[in-house]
């Protein structure tokens, strides 16, 4: 392996940022062995939590951590985003009219009756549920990949983890999965051409916040409070 400095950083800085990757994978998995860190949204917040604390006390993590900027995105970057934002919220919308899968499972997880606080809800679920996924997928793991075999690889690698996680997510099932891998290639190939992760947050919020109203729009919420 070969590890990839970044401009003004030293190779035993770049060296240490694969231990990013590998100490989270291993929290990640050692969550799931606890009931209260499968939910969300201590499924990512739990690991990243620690994550943080152990970075801060570990000066060689702490000195190869390099942050989560908002990156320097140009027009067409914005552009960009929303066409994949556009796109990726209209499949969505499509997979639900034509695959029609079984939503009980996610109307549950819905707050009660009032339409105010669902309406809170999905905007706390868009921006909280984007922020997280972002900071780990295109955050601590693609950095992690990154050091040692390049950006594009990093891209890939990050999108096919995307893809496999959300197996029991929305859309849910194998052509879900696929579904977003090819998202996550979207976003992490903005990730690269901005340098940071606001504009794929930014589309993740719109693509969380589709996935919200299609749930609560479904009729399925309906009747699993009535």
């Amino acid at each position: 392996m070969n590890s990839v400095a970044a401009p003004g950083e030293s190779k035993a800085a770049a060296d240490w940022r694969p231990l990013h990757g590998i100490l989270f994978t291993g929290l990640l998995v050692l969550g799931t062995l606890v009931p209260f860190f499968r939910s969300w949204p201590w499924l990512w917040a739990g690991p990243l939590l620690v994550y943080a604390g152990v970075v801060a006390i570990c000066p060689p993590l702490k000195a190869s951590f390099r942050g989560w900027k908002f990156g320097n995105p140009k027009p067409v970057d914005w552009a960009l985003t929303a066409f994949v934002a556009v796109g990726s919220c209209s499949a969505l919308a499509a997979f639900q009219y034509w695959v029609k899968p079984d939503l009980h499972y996610f109307a549950i997880a819905l707050p009660g009756q009032s339409l105010s606080g669902l309406i809170l809800a999905g905007i706390g679920f868009s921006v909280v549920n984007a922020l997280l996924e972002e900071i780990v997928f295109r955050g601590v793991i693609f950095d992690a990949v990154e050091s040692q075999w390049g950006a594009w690889v990093a891209v890939i690698v990050t999108a096919a983890f995307f893809g496999y996680g959300h197996l029991r997510g929305y859309p849910p099932g194998p052509l879900g999965a696929w579904m977003a891998g090819v998202y996550g290639l979207f976003l992490g190939w903005i990730r690269v051409r901005t340098g940071g992760l606001g504009l794929p947050v930014l589309a993740h919020v719109l693509a969380d916040a589709t996935i919200f109203t299609l749930v609560a729009s479904s009729g399925v919420w309906g009747s699993v409070r009535g």
